[in-house]
């Protein structure tokens, strides 16, 4: 007889986002699959509901999704997909902790039991629910371990307040070869004496993180092993690096009407000995219509064929872009299949914002990178792309200052590096050390690889702590 698995119920309380939520997904399918858990619950919201339930086709039976009544207006954003700016963030997160009230009565009575709540680090009243309850809590931040560890490492030691210049460089404790510039870092990271609604919002939720079992990582050890163990020397909670999640599932969890028509666009390109640049800035991306108008400039006059993902608030209704690039560059709107288009044999090149998620699933299908990012830790993960792992170029806005700042990626600028990557002999470099990673990167999550075990090991770390407390 089959032992029983170590956890009997996990509860999943994402963020309101798909790059949020989607690892998480993933994990629910290695969790049951693996038998590390005989059931997985998910709470969210109506509206979000119908994302998590297709994510979680596949899983079995232990899989299912609670929903909670969201207590605000009826046309009230419950998601960041329903913002409308990336600004809004900071009011958005501190808006859902009015579902507080509902995911305490619904964790509270669902059954059986569940001896493991994980929960996203923006959400940090589940803290208290959890408590409350006696319920062991892991975090996921939706961060990889170079930034989680930077990041907490300059505002703990503000080596950049020694610097007179955004672009002078200074070292980073613990790591002797690297070096950062302010401009490496976004608000409120860049100030030495952080302060304001988005710092507080920070130091709240790392009072939570710090408070919980552990921090979940989309990574792998051997990509990002100095940052991590770094992190675990230093500080007490412990980090578990268990991806890259999206090679959890055979197929990706979620798809769209949209992949059959890219699969027979990106097949043509194949059989064409055309490769493609895969173009993304993920759904959050704050882009103006002059940007928008020198990125197709520069992929349109760089002779490279490509498959551009964009946005529909990006764009007038009478203008967007259709049939302007001809046969050579395809333009869809919304939500993607993107682990497919990466796999896709004819996808050579990814030009990305440099999110967690697509970096992480770029290196995994082995594709080079042509860095552009815009916020949150994005920047650091463009640093740890180009600089410190090799796998990538960086493009960079022209400094324009009559507006005291960055100004615009300019087209020149994207032919030519768009050229590079996919034609050049930089591009060959970093495609060839793209491909080393990838081939690391499913070694880790096969049987005995080191994402492999830490999941298990997390796994019994939790489940035995609990039954050691008698909960």
């Amino acid at each position: 007889m089959a032992a029983s698995p170590p956890l009997r119920h996990v509860a999943m309380l994402p963020f309101m986002a798909k790059g949020h939520a989607m690892p998480l997904l993933h994990l629910a399918h290695l969790l049951l699959g693996r038998r590390l858990a005989s059931a997985v619950s998910f709470f969210t919201t109506p509206r979000n509901a119908p994302f998590i339930r297709a994510g979680l086709a596949g899983a079995g039976a232990g899989a299912a999704v609670v929903e909670l009544p969201f207590p605000s207006e009826q046309d009230a954003p419950q998601s960041t997909d329903e913002l409308p700016s990336s600004t809004s963030l900071v009011d958005f997160v501190t808006a859902v902790a009015a579902l507080q009230p509902a995911f305490a009565d619904a964790l509270a009575k669902i059954e059986p039991r569940p001896d493991l709540l994980v929960h996203d680090g923006f959400l940090r009243w589940a803290k208290d629910i959890a408590d409350e309850l006696g319920m062991p809590r892991l975090v996921t931040l939706g961060f990889g371990g170079f930034a989680t560890y930077v990041n907490r490492a300059v505002t703990t030691h503000r080596p950049h307040a020694r610097v007179s210049s955004p672009s002078e460089r200074f070292p980073v404790h613990g790591v002797p070869d690297l070096r950062l510039t302010k401009a490496d870092l976004n608000p409120p990271f860049d100030d030495p004496e952080p302060s304001g609604p988005h710092w507080d919002l920070i130091c709240k939720n790392r009072i939570s993180m710090y408070s919980s079992r552990g921090i979940i990582v989309n990574s792998f050890h051997e990509l990002e092993s100095i940052y991590i163990d770094l992190w675990n020397r230093e500080f007490d909670v412990k980090m578990w690096p268990i991806g890259p999640l999206c090679l959890a599932a055979s197929e990706p969890a979620v798809q769209t009407k949209d992949d059959h028509e890219i699969s027979e666009w990106l097949d043509s390109r194949l059989a064409m000995g055309r490769p493609v640049l895969y173009v993304a800035f993920g759904s959050q991306a704050e882009l103006s219509r002059a940007q928008l108008e020198e990125i197709a400039v520069g992929l349109d006059s760089s002779g490279v064929d490509f498959l551009w993902v964009v946005r529909s608030k990006w764009l007038n209704p009478d203008d967007r872009f259709n049939q302007r690039f001809g046969d050579r560059g395809k333009v869809v709107e919304g939500f993607i299949n993107q682990l497919g288009v990466l796999g896709h044999k004819s996808v050579k090149g990814f030009f990305t914002h440099c999110g967690w998620n697509s970096v992480l699933e770029s290196i995994t299908m082995g594709v080079p990178i042509l860095a552009f990012p815009m916020a949150a830790e994005q920047k650091l993960n463009a640093k740890f792309v180009v600089d410190v792992i090799h796998v990538g170029l960086r493009v960079r806005p022209k400094e324009d200052a009559s507006k005291g700042g960055s100004g615009l990626v300019m087209g020149g600028d994207v032919q030519a590096l768009a050229r590079e990557l996919i034609l050049g002999e930089e591009g060959k470099r970093a495609a060839a050390r793209a491909g080393e990673l990838s081939m690391s990167s499913r070694k880790t999550m096969d049987i005995g690889g080191s994402s492999f075990e830490n999941l298990a090991r997390m796994v019994q770390e939790v489940s035995e702590t609990h039954a050691n407390n008698g909960e």
